[in-house]
């Protein structure tokens, strides 16, 4: 895809390689992406490479345990380090409302460098992974990531209308624009890669951090209540501060559930391999999981929670639950697992919902906006 003019952007987020949390995953797409047809820097934390100016890290100490096994830790903006790059590029993309974003953006303001930030995270998914469980404290927090970066910036992006619709409700005026996390072009149909031991078993599939909020604990407990218990393998994919607990009740099920740490590129083979995604979280600004799920043609069981945009994805009622409700959600996996045309039909709407959904197509949104506010091109 021809652009009119090739950008040099600086691509801000506390973290870029080995970990696996949504937003990370994201920075690394679009930046392969971008890189295809303009100059991209990325500021991130640990050692610098091409093409990465690497920023000292640190964490929060009474929850640095947490972020570590959460697979987060923080940028410190070494202004040293960042000046240089942010006087030189067209515009400034930040990914996160942590220290680094709000301190290259306002290092960019005055440097006269455009800044595009980028929503993705709700306050929710870090207060409830610490213990801390309050609406006020929630709404305080959307409201500092507004008045410390969102509101500041020339342009925001949120990969949902959800995410969007709760700041503006919060006061949020700048120009902003819903951008999808995307789809991956690998993320098609194929063969199916079943596993020998799963034949004959109606495949399961999680694709989660294993965090609290994710609720993989209502998935184990639905398959232990299901009338087809016996030949459902559940397969849990992911990492994180829940993960002993949950493999002591994955492994009391009638067909003890697995667990895998399965890379990136690995992902859409597991999700051919599956019947049926389960995405139970009761917090999510997207859901790359079932983004992806779409893009492979597999159909998608959601969490119906008001402060999920997942839900918005399904392709039916008959694929959306109570959130928390492990009794229905065992009831919805035991009529998909009696009714397999109505899974038939589902794989097709599936596939048609993601064709608007492509990475690319994302990119291509991205990429106006970036050309909308960076700096005027200098003279031939």
């Amino acid at each position: 895809m021809a652009t009119p003019r090739r950008l040099h952007i600086a691509y801000a987020t506390d973290l870029f390689d080995g970990v696996k949390t949504g937003g990370v995953i994201s920075a690394q797409r679009f930046v392969k992406v971008l890189r295809q047809r303009h100059e991209v820097t990325v500021l991130a934390g640990g050692p610098s490479r091409e093409g990465l100016v690497g920023l000292p890290q640190f964490t929060i100490p009474p929850f640095g345990k947490v972020m570590r096994q959460m697979g987060f830790v923080f940028a410190w903006p070494s202004r040293a380090l960042l000046e240089p790059v942010l006087r030189q590029v067209d515009v400034l993309h930040v990914q996160f409302p942590f220290w680094l974003g709000i301190r290259a953006a306002a290092l960019a303001r005055r440097l006269g460098t455009p800044v595009v930030a980028a929503s993705h995270l709700q306050p929710e998914n870090m207060l409830h992974n610490v213990g801390l469980h309050s609406e006020w404290l929630n709404d305080r927090t959307w409201r500092f990531f507004i008045a410390a970066l969102y509101g500041k910036a020339d342009h925001l992006v949120v990969p949902t209308a959800f995410g969007l619709d709760e700041l503006r409700r919060r006061g949020l005026t700048v120009p902003a624009d819903v951008v999808s996390n995307g789809i991956p072009p690998q993320c098609r149909p194929g063969p199916d890669g079943r596993r020998e031991g799963h034949r004959g078993r109606f495949v399961v599939l999680a694709v989660s951090r294993l965090a609290r909020e994710k609720r993989i604990d209502v998935l184990i407990e639905a398959v232990r209540r299901t009338r087809h218990a016996g030949r459902i393998q559940l397969v849990v994919c992911g990492a994180g501060p829940e993960e002993a607990r949950l493999r002591r009740a994955g492994a009391t099920l009638p067909v003890p559930a697995e667990f895998r740490l399965v890379e990136v590129d690995d992902v859409p083979a597991v999700l051919r391999s599956a019947d049926l995604l389960v995405h139970a979280s009761e917090i999510e600004l997207e859901g790359m999981a079932v983004l992806e799920a779409l893009g492979c043609g597999l159909p998608a069981l959601v969490a119906d929670a008001p402060l999920s945009a997942a839900a918005r994805m399904a392709v039916g009622d008959d694929f959306r639950f109570p959130p928390g409700d492990a009794g229905a959600l065992a009831a919805r996996i035991d009529h998909l697992v009696e009714h397999p045309e109505r899974l038939t039909a589902a794989r097709e709407a599936s596939l048609a919902a993601a064709e608007g959904l492509r990475l690319e197509a994302s990119v291509a949104r991205l990429e106006a906006i970036y050309l909308a506010v960076a700096r005027p091109a200098a003279p031939a």
